[in-house]
């Protein structure tokens, strides 16, 4: 197994109190498998993205949590260094705004190259292929251009390139296909599938679309796992109401918005926008993969 997940509980440090962001979910992801981490936003996605990397805000913490890649528990920051970048990989939503404006594609690529060890000599040839594996005919004319030359498409597949060069095993990507269209969409799994065929893959994302993509899907609702189970099953017979309130606001299903969620700290965090909601509404203890926010009335 690559990647063995649990958040425990991930709260913020208020100036007057504690604010609980994340709380119970639990997941693996096993070599060359992909999961769709999917939730409106605030629902915890990027939290638990960020402890996966070790790089929570300083006034973030997690309790009684766990991140096990490849057999290795990850504690400090010590244990995180010497992987991301190299074995565990961040691609961001939006290129443009993720590459450094004052410096070249050149120098992005061969900073990734360098942790990697490369030496000067072979990071052209390498740069060049990698820009090519992604899509650029003609990768010579794009080394010494800036990111703001580029359109958000070509930025983008320049953080697929960088995220290449690398030995990657875990890839993360945040909200990778934001503002793509379905045709760019499938575009960008078949470059994923394509360029990491053996990496544990997480794809953050609040669009039901590109989860589809994903072998499985875990379901987030203000922090909460509301389901996690196959893509194909969960999507066709989705058993919580939060998830068929997600399903139902696709606009080929009617574009139904759900009311403004208002949780119960003890209660389903879906209750109080929940058209089936009972005062018994509570959780199941899912042995081996965490905290489901089980409905009695789901069928």
């Amino acid at each position: 197994m690559t990647l063995d997940y649990a958040s425990g509980t991930i709260f913020a440090e208020l100036k007057h109190s504690r604010k609980t962001l994340v709380e119970g979910v639990a997941f693996s992801i096993g070599e060359g498998e992909s999961m769709a981490l999917i939730g409106e936003t605030g629902s915890g996605k990027t939290m638990i993205a960020m402890s996966l990397m070790g790089l929570l805000p300083k006034n973030v913490r997690m309790t009684q949590g766990r991140v096990i890649f490849r057999g290795r528990e990850l504690k400090s920051p010590k244990d995180y260094f010497s992987l991301l970048g190299v074995e565990i990989v961040y691609i961001p939503q939006n290129g443009s705004e993720f590459l450094n404006p004052s410096r070249t594609i050149r120098a992005h690529l061969y900073d990734s190259l360098k942790k990697m060890k490369i030496r000067p000599g072979q990071m052209e040839n390498i740069a060049l292929d990698k820009l090519r594996a992604v899509g650029f005919e003609k990768p010579e004319e794009l080394l010494n251009k800036y990111p703001f030359q580029l359109s958000g498409g070509m930025a983008q597949r320049i953080t697929i390139a960088i995220a290449a060069c690398s030995e990657a095993e875990l890839i993360i990507a945040d909200e990778p296909t934001n503002g793509l269209d379905r045709k760019a969409i499938e575009a960008f799994f078949c470059l994923l599938e394509n360029i990491f065929p053996k990496a544990a893959k997480l794809v953050i994302t609040h669009d039901i679309s590109v989860a589809m993509h994903c072998d499985e899907t875990l379901v987030l609702c203000a922090g909460k796992m509301m389901e996690h189970g196959p893509s194909e099953n969960l999507f066709k017979n989705p058993r919580h109401p939060y998830t068929k309130a997600l399903m139902s606001a696709l606009p080929e299903n009617g574009m139904e918005e759900a009311p403004v969620l208002r949780p119960d700290s003890d209660k389903c965090p879906f209750r109080k926008r929940c058209t089936r909601a009972t005062e018994n509404c509570s959780m199941l203890h899912m042995s081996g993969v965490g905290i489901e926010w089980w409905c009695s009335e789901a069928t």
